[in-house]
């Protein structure tokens, strides 16, 4: 019970010494841009051009998105960790909402990657709670445009088969690193191979939470340099 009990206390010390780097890594790059943005403003406006105020709100305003985003995901992540995230089933449009959260990440990420769609069987309506599946396929198709090259094409597929939907979100991207996928759903693991590219190590937990509380399951195939597929099965909540 003692070394069950010493290892659990390292565990946590871990968790938190990741949290705290995460935090403090995710939030000094945009507060750095917003100080230094707003320092410019303050001091040199009337002599900057109007086109230079504008990229100079456009990185506060971009700043300002990343520590919000930052924030929602703690906060979505404590919510389903304490339980009181609850399930709230209503007919939705799937094709309707994929298509949505393609543009969504394409437009927030600057990025032009071409997007196939294959959508087979009756998905209009279909009964699923869509705040959580906002936050499955959201974070899923962000991630795939993410860790594409700028070109990589993104595929989506969601199939209605029996009393559930299989969708799956393949990339061509980085690819993730074989000793890395068993630990995919840890907090704040991040994997070995993401570089500079800005991320919480939250995402996959987040989606890993909604998945389960829908009653469903999540799988990932993936290579180093090859890209990844996720697919997600949901039972159909009519």
């Amino acid at each position: 019970e003692l070394d069950r009990a010493l290892g659990q206390e390292r565990e946590l010390n871990a968790l938190k010494s990741r949290f705290v780097a995460m935090v403090s890594h995710e939030f000094r790059t945009p507060l750095g841009v917003t100080m230094s943005a707003l320092e410019l403003l303050r001091h040199h406006r009337s002599r900057l051009p109007d086109a230079k105020q504008g990229e100079l709100l456009d990185d506060i305003f971009s700043a300002t998105l990343r520590m919000s985003g930052l924030m929602e995901q703690i906060l979505v992540l404590g919510r389903a960790d304490s339980g009181k995230m609850s399930l709230n089933p209503a007919p939705l449009d799937l094709p309707a909402l994929v298509r949505r959260l393609v543009d969504e990440a394409l437009a927030s990420s600057q990025r032009e990657n071409p997007v196939e769609y294959d959508f087979t069987g009756d998905l209009n309506p279909v009964t699923l709670d869509e705040s959580l599946l906002r936050l499955i396929l959201g974070n899923l198709i962000s991630n795939a445009v993410k860790y594409s090259p700028d070109k990589g094409t993104i595929r989506i597929k969601a199939a209605r088969e029996g009393g559930q939907v299989r969708i799956e979100i393949a990339d061509e991207g980085i690819g993730i690193p074989a000793e890395d996928q068993p630990h995919l759903f840890e907090a704040f693991h991040r994997c070995s191979n993401v570089g500079d590219t800005p991320g919480t190590g939250l995402g996959l937990v987040i989606v890993k939470r909604c998945v389960e509380l829908h009653g469903g399951s999540i799988e990932v195939a993936s290579e180093p340099g090859l890209g990844s597929t996720f697919t997600v099965r949901i039972p159909i909540l009519n």
